[in-house]
Parts: C-alpha cells; structure tokens; sequence
C-alpha cells in the first residue's frame, strides 16, 4: 500500500484501496470515492537585512542542535505565511519584523514541507533568543555566512542563496 496518513476512508470506514488518480496511484475508498492526497506543512521563514548583513540563529534542540538557520518556522492552522513569519521571527529573535516581499520559496520532493521565505526588515524590539529554541542569534555579512555544513536546513541555504542574489532594481 503506498504511504498514506489512513488505512481506512475517514468518511465511511471502508478499507482505503491503491487507485489510479491524477497519473499517481493513491489510497482511495471503492465505496465513496474519498482519496487522500499528499499534504504538506508550510514553513515561512524571513531574510531579515541590517546593514547588508542577514540574521540567523543557531537552533538548541534536536538533530540540528548547533547550526543555524533563518528565524521561522511552521505556520499555524489559524494564520497565513506572513503572519506566521512575523510571529516566528518576532519569538525567536526579539524583533518585529515588516516584511518586504516573497523571496524564495523551497520544496524537496518526497520531504512534505513547503517553506516560503520573505525579505523583511527590523520595526521595533531588541536582539534576543528563545532560549527554548536558540541559543545565540547574529548578523553575518555576506561574506562571513557559515558555511553549509553549519546551517540547519536546505532551505536555509536556498534562502541565502536567493538573499545574495537579489538585486531590487531587477524586475
């Protein structure tokens, strides 16, 4: 059976069945027709630029305990990607953000997050971590970014990627 959050329809309790659907096969009830489709999280992360240097932090829990990575995180049922990068960004490092448009977005196939990642900039608060989430915070230079093998995620260094690329005046 391919992988699937149900073994049976959660409509009708029949035994969900492989079914030929969209060119995928994909576990479907023979009875009402429900099939479940892959559903990702949302992450939505921000790029936030002082002085031509960009803010990370180095996380303090689990497999990545010790890299870095941009402040965000998941987005929440009851949020939109924006809200959800201010939120983030504002509980790990301290800072309000206002966000300054979609710079990036990231997606491995198979690896069900979807991550969106905005340029933002500092409005108000002070630099400080979430102990229960970093342990330090810091701006780098473009130049002085850790290298890969200390940030976090894939999609951080997609996300710095993008950030060293990005030139306003092009369209």
């Amino acid at each position: 059976m391919i992988s699937s959050r149900f073994a049976y329809c959660p409509r009708d309790g029949t035994k969900l069945v492989p079914t030929r659907i969209d060119g995928r096969d994909r576990p479907a009830c023979p009875v009402c027709g429900f099939a479940d489709f892959m559903h990702v999280q949302i992450g939505a992360n921000t790029i936030v630029e002082r002085d031509g240097a960009v803010l990370l932090v180095r996380l303090n829990y689990g497999p990545r305990d010790g890299h870095w990575a941009l402040p965000g995180g998941l987005v929440e049922n009851d949020e939109t990607t924006e809200q959800a990068a201010r939120r983030e960004t504002a509980e790990e490092t301290g800072f309000e953000v206002a966000l300054d448009g979609l710079l990036a977005t990231w997606m491995r196939p198979g690896f069900p997050i979807l991550v969106v990642i905005y340029r933002a900039h500092i409005v108000a608060g002070e630099l400080r971590v979430a102990p229960d989430e970093a342990s330090e915070a810091a701006f780098f230079a473009r130049d002085r970014v850790p290298p890969l093998e200390e940030l976090a995620w894939p999609s951080t260094a997609h996300g710095l990627d993008a950030w060293r690329a990005y030139e306003p005046e092009r369209p």
